[in-house]
């Protein structure tokens, strides 16, 4: 990344529970030794990212915060139709992307990584209007999502990714399974229909979900996306597949659907909750289908993911 010389900083104070104001200075202040332009903008709510991305020119785009900011910001390049690369230094809570591609958990060795490091073309998701980097969740982790929003600041500061695990063990007692239908084009071009009764349908573009390999052959710039629909008849299946994932057996359970897609249609019966990228969505019926190599993406030199 030698020559480049102008930054957009865009930080989000919330992400990690509140860690934005302990990084922001230092992030600044770094960038600004090492001869960089910064221009920086605070994210005060949903959608401040894109208008950042739209409004300001730079050379390449920082942003310091989860997977939910970066969803907004590589939303508002999108739309911009603009090639400038972006990179994601990690101070969110879940910080999946981050932990996927190989980007540092300490916040300046993550920038410094990214600043010396290399510009990848990643395929997205695209649905509801909008993409996605990490994944569409229908059903149960949506569900979770959605009752995240009452956790405090503390809780996810300390707590960190734990906290993700302890509301979906507590709010497992409560959701209901649905019936779902899901048709698909693979990657071959053919289409398949699959009818189940389900827990989880998720939509990857990467291999790993919050530490558990669900779909452990996706990658981020194959061209495709990644199903995986979890099977429920009863609440204790919630577990028993969930025990499958974790020990990765969910590949081989006759049951459970893994396999590569180019789109989907997704209804259900009754309609439940999706999200993306940690952002709630609309519920379902939804359809989602892949945008290859659409985003240029900053990440550090060597990458865990091939």
């Amino acid at each position: 990344m030698q020559g480049k010389k102008s930054v957009l900083l865009i930080v989000n104070l919330q992400s990690g529970g509140g860690k934005g104001h302990k990084w922001l200075a230092r992030l600044e202040k770094f960038l600004k030794e090492k001869d960089w332009k910064v221009r920086t903008v605070l994210t005060e709510q949903q959608g401040s990212a894109i208008s950042a991305v739209w409004e300001h020119e730079a050379d390449i785009i920082l942003v310091a915060g989860g997977d939910g900011v970066f969803h907004d910001a590589i939303n508002g390049l999108w739309q911009s139709k603009r090639s400038v690369p972006i990179g994601l230094i990690p101070i969110g809570t879940g910080n999946v992307f981050a932990a996927n591609m190989g980007i540092p958990s300490h916040p300046i060795d993550a920038l410094i990584q990214l600043l010396n490091g290399q510009v990848r073309w990643l395929d997205v998701g695209e649905t509801h209007g909008q993409i996605f980097h990490c994944s569409l969740g229908v059903g149960f982790d949506a569900y979770v999502v959605a009752q995240m929003e009452t956790v405090s600041k503390p809780q996810k500061r300390f707590l960190g990714k734990l906290v993700y695990f302890l509301h979906a063990l507590r709010h497992s007692l409560h959701y209901r399974w649905s019936s779902v239908r899901v048709e698909a084009e693979l990657a071959d071009g053919s289409r398949q229909v699959w009818e189940k009764e389900a827990w989880l349908v998720l939509v990857s573009n990467l291999p790993d979900y919050g530490g558990v390999k669900v779909t452990p052959n996706a990658k981020p710039d194959d061209g495709l996306l990644d199903l995986c629909i979890l099977p429920s008849r009863s609440k204790a299946d919630y577990f028993r597949f969930a025990l499958l994932g974790l020990l990765g057996w969910h590949m081989h359970h006759p049951e459970v659907v893994v396999t590569q897609i180019r789109s989907a249609q997704i209804v259900s019966d009754p309609p439940v909750p999706t999200q993306m990228d940690g952002e709630l969505t609309p519920p379902t019926p939804v359809t989602v289908k892949v945008i290859p190599k659409a985003l240029p993406v900053l990440l550090p030199a060597k990458l865990n993911n091939k």
